[in-house]
């Protein structure tokens, strides 16, 4: 049970069947749910569909009934296939702490979710920054998704008293066999291609106890990591790296979470892999870090998991001295997609050559990532090459 110190009321997630129908009810009143009722369900009349979600009493239902068929006509539509490794190979007796690279605001939780949910495993609580919470349609939406949200505004007192219930939280969901969880290893999705897993992230799991190496083991943390083969939301990623370059600071418009949700659903994805490590084993060395040895651990695993894909290397070679045959049809067209999106930054105001720099850099930084990560230790498994 959470301490009885920590004030459950202000904990945002939906664990009992009247939260889920008040927010299923809610969410079903907003214009995104009328955008992806009409998308998801062509054939079934908005009454119907309703009439349908009303039915669903847990976020599990409304995962498989409502999530899952999105998630197919999304891949179905927009992507080469997914592909999947890593999951057949982790215990079922147990459940786990995924920490995950997030590429796309909605699909990379979602993915791990439905698929833990078809293998038999239940599905998982999906951590969510509070920062996607104040618009309407989308807060309800992560939410049914099993969300739980973190605190990410507001006095240092309050972040840091949301953050230790959360952790309280998320280790209950692990001890108790509830649910396992999906973390993303940073706030908010990678800008830059750069995998990279926050320390400050680790040290919030690390509350629930007092953040020693037995606290991190007792989560069972697999790190998981997702490739796609063209970046969802490039121009939007490539316009926010710039703009951070030049002004120190971003800010995000009014509408701009839900212009990059239907664009990360409906844009051309290629190919897709997702990639589940392995529980992460700590040294527990006396003087040791022990939150920044589960961040290492957690770089050193997505950095080899994440799938090298031919647009990656093309991106690498650009950017480092070497050949590369950029005469194939493959190479052509992935750099006329480029140059498609430097016209669009170009539009916005922003200078060519960094804006092609930027893009570029996207692509290609799993793979300096991956050359670091077998720098430092050989993969003990082959399932993140391509």
């Amino acid at each position: 049970m959470l301490p009885p110190h920590l004030n459950r009321t202000h904990l945002r997630t939906v664990d009992h069947p009247s939260e889920f129908a008040d927010c299923r009810d809610q969410f079903l009143t907003t214009p995104l749910a009328n955008s992806l009722l009409r998308w998801c369900f062509p054939g079934l009349s908005r009454q119907a569909v309703i009439a349908q979600t009303k039915k669903l009493l847990r976020t599990e239902d409304f995962q498989f009934d409502y999530v899952q068929p999105m998630l197919q006509r999304v891949l179905h539509e927009t992507s080469q296939g997914l592909s999947i490794s890593g999951l057949d190979q982790l215990p079922t007796d147990r459940k786990f702490l995924f920490i995950s690279n997030h590429r796309c605001i909605v699909t990379d939780a979602a993915l791990v979710a439905l698929k833990l949910l078809s293998s038999g495993r239940g599905t998982c609580k999906v951590c969510v920054g509070d920062n996607l919470m104040s618009t309407a349609g989308v807060s309800e939406l992560m939410l049914l998704l099993n969300g739980v949200v973190i605190k990410r505004s507001g006095t240092r007192r309050d972040v840091y008293a949301s953050a230790k219930q959360v952790s309280a939280y998320l280790a209950q969901q692990i001890e108790e066999q509830r649910y396992s969880i999906w973390l993303s290893q940073s706030p908010g999705r990678t800008k830059n291609g750069n995998d990279r897993t926050d320390p400050a992230i680790i040290k919030m799991l690390g509350l629930a106890g007092t953040g020693n190496h037995a606290d991190f083991e007792k989560l069972h943390i697999v790190p998981v990591a997702i490739s796609y083969e063209f970046e969802p939301c490039a121009t939007y990623k490539g316009r926010e790296t710039l703009l951070k370059q030049e002004h120190g600071a971003y800010h995000k418009a009014p509408g701009e979470d839900l212009a990059q949700i239907h664009s990360s659903l409906t844009a051309d994805k290629g190919r897709v892999h997702l990639a589940f490590g392995e529980e992460i084993r700590l040294n527990g060395s006396a003087g040791e870090d022990a939150v920044q040895e589960v961040a290492d651990q957690v770089d050193a695993q997505i950095w080899r998991l994440y799938r090298s894909w031919e647009s990656n290397q093309i991106a690498h070679a650009l950017l480092t001295p070497g050949s590369h045959d950029l005469d194939t049809p493959y190479a052509k067209f992935f750099l006329e997609m480029i140059a498609s999106q430097v016209a669009e930054l170009t539009a916005m105001g922003l200078p060519s050559a960094p804006a092609r720099e930027a893009l570029l850099q996207l692509y290609a930084q799993p793979v300096f990532n991956a050359q670091r990560a077998a720098a430092l230790q050989p993969a003990s498994r082959s399932q993140g090459k391509a």
